[in-house]
């Protein structure tokens, strides 16, 4: 049997391990500059530590895993005439699912419209970017069935996301601006002016 000395230090290493585990897979999330930290190596599970948006014109709210991400994490971080680019403190995992409930004003612009998206492990490392032709990609567009498109993850009538073709000009450049040149992502957009998008994290 270990003595209560042995078994002390054991228990004291343990815990240091996982604290360390756990601080590389969640982050520290008392300290948002954390997140422009270089990542650590990919475990396969976490995919971003925040979301940057470019809107035109807004996201009302942000769904993580069926549940509504309070306003306490999301900032806005630029605003053009009206369109908006937030970042959105959260961390994903593969597996996880958001929507984004994003809105046009048709009387603006002609009806111009953009949303893109970039997950972020870092300030540099893009974990996943909106996308069209790209099966994770959905939205929907019927408020009768918005409800369980946000709960599940794959929910009943799903429709792919939809090339903008009324797109706003600034948008490509202000999510580069935001996430860096190596963006290679897609605007997109559902069917009408108020829209939900989703986006199930699998790679």
């Amino acid at each position: 049997m270990k003595s209560p000395i042995l078994l002390l230090v054991s228990s004291f290493t343990l815990f240091a391990q996982f604290s360390a585990l756990a601080e590389s897979y969640f982050g520290d999330r008392d300290n948002p500059d954390s997140a422009d930290r270089p990542s650590a190596p990919l475990t396969g599970f976490l995919r971003a530590k925040y979301i940057i948006t470019v809107a035109d014109d807004f996201v009302v709210d942000v769904y993580h895993n069926g549940k509504v991400v309070p306003l306490s994490d999301r900032k806005m971080i630029s605003e053009t005439f009206g369109a908006t680019s937030e970042r959105i403190t959260i961390n994903v995992k593969k597996g996880d699912w958001l929507v984004f409930n994003v809105v046009n004003n048709r009387l603006r612009w002609g009806g111009a419209r953009y949303f893109a998206a970039a997950g972020m492990l870092d300030s540099k490392t893009i974990g996943f970017a909106s996308k069209l032709n790209a099966s994770n990609w959905t939205s929907c567009d019927k408020p009768s069935m918005v409800e369980a498109f946000i709960a599940l993850r794959v929910a009943p009538g799903e429709a792919p996301v939809k090339r903008i073709t009324k797109l706003w000009g600034d948008g490509n450049r202000l999510i580069k601006e935001h996430v860096g040149s190596k963006w290679n992502g897609d605007p997109v957009w559902g069917e009408t002016a108020n829209t939900w998008i989703k986006v199930r994290v699998d790679e």
